[in-house]
């Protein structure tokens, strides 16, 4: 079934909207102890993997006219426990993912269908799967809250099939399909809420996509 944008970003807002709120209530407890620690270097929890599987919402360099949604994950290995700024609560970290995202899109204007009369069934199956190596840079503000900066590189594999009648509108059903491998640039930028030493819920925004999502420390 096509999925108009406006209905992908009416509910994506909504999807951000409940995160956030779902955030706040899990965070209400600890809210009234939560001490600024971004002056404290080091004074962030002590781990050597983040693990965060996630759900993803593909808005960005995409192909077809729609976007797409699926789920994902995110290894995380910090390699420089404070720093690169000293004075201050920071790490970083390298962060490689997997992510899938599905969707039904008109692709008849972009790749391979151009040229075909207009007809009733111009929907094509998009599936993108992309792998993600980036920097991940964490600021710890508080002992609840952390935010980060995402830059890095993304492979992705993108792939569509589409039925189309060949000679307009009913008859003979021709079928088109399509595979790209490319190296794209990523950038997000995010906000982890820590509920507890090793639980916490992290929100990404970016592109290619958004994402939320748990996180797990070890």
């Amino acid at each position: 079934m096509m999925m108009s944008r406006s209905n992908c970003s009416g509910n994506l807002t909504k999807t951000i909207a409940a995160t956030a709120v779902a955030a706040a209530v899990l965070a209400l407890p600890n809210l009234a102890s939560a001490e600024s620690v971004i002056k404290r270097p080091g004074a962030h929890p002590d781990y050597s993997f983040e693990l965060e599987p996630h759900l993803v919402f593909q808005w960005d360099n995409r192909w077809g006219s729609d976007d797409g949604l699926g789920p994902g994950v995110r290894f995380n290995i910090p390699f420089l426990d404070n720093g690169p700024i000293s004075k201050i609560n920071n790490n970083m970290a390298i962060g490689v993912g997997l992510d899938l995202t599905l969707g039904s899109n008109d692709c008849r204007w972009y790749y391979g269908g151009r040229g075909v009369p207009w007809d009733n069934r111009n929907d094509c199956n998009v599936t993108e799967v992309w792998l993600p190596v980036v920097l991940q840079w964490n600021f710890f503000l508080t002992d609840i809250i952390s935010v980060f900066g995402e830059p890095g590189l993304g492979f992705v594999h993108r792939s569509y099939d589409w039925e189309f009648y060949c000679n307009g509108v009913n008859g003979q059903i021709c079928e088109f399909d399509d595979t790209k491998n490319e190296l794209e640039f990523v950038f997000w930028g995010g906000a982890r809420f820590q509920f507890s030493d090793m639980v916490g819920l992290t929100v990404r925004l970016g592109t290619p996509y958004v994402s939320v999502g748990a996180n797990f420390l070890f």
